[in-house]
């Protein structure tokens, strides 16, 4: 007597499917988590190196002076800290520095260096 080719799944194979596409979806799940956070992080430190330029364009538009300063950017979350110091070598040499950072996380700081001959 021949056998008729099958023409089914059985229920063990299925089952080996299901779980193949459960792990598959869980490690999706997983990538899609930290790229999510990735995303925000990578939003912060831009907005962060964004405030750091605007007070550096703001400090240098105007006549320097020996300066120091801190200030929290209203509705941010993110402190910039600045100084401005006359060169010791050349007295129409300015050194303009500013930090910004994350208020709650100042490790993740950007620093801005900018010389400016007035």
């Amino acid at each position: 007597m021949a056998m008729i080719g099958n023409k089914g799944l059985t229920l063990l194979e299925v089952m080996i499917a299901i779980s193949i596409l459960a792990i598959g979806m869980l490690g999706m799940l997983s990538l899609s988590s930290t790229s999510h956070r990735i995303l925000a992080l990578s939003e912060q430190k831009s907005q962060v190196a964004q405030l750091a330029r605007n007070k550096m364009e703001g400090l240098r538009a105007k006549h320097p002076s020996t300066s120091n300063g801190e200030e929290e950017v209203a509705d941010t979350g993110i402190t910039r800290q600045w100084t401005i110091v006359q060169s010791e070598d050349d007295p129409n040499l300015w050194i303009i520095t500013v930090t910004a950072f994350p208020t709650k996380e100042p490790a993740r700081s950007i620093l801005l260096k900018s010389l400016l001959f007035y």
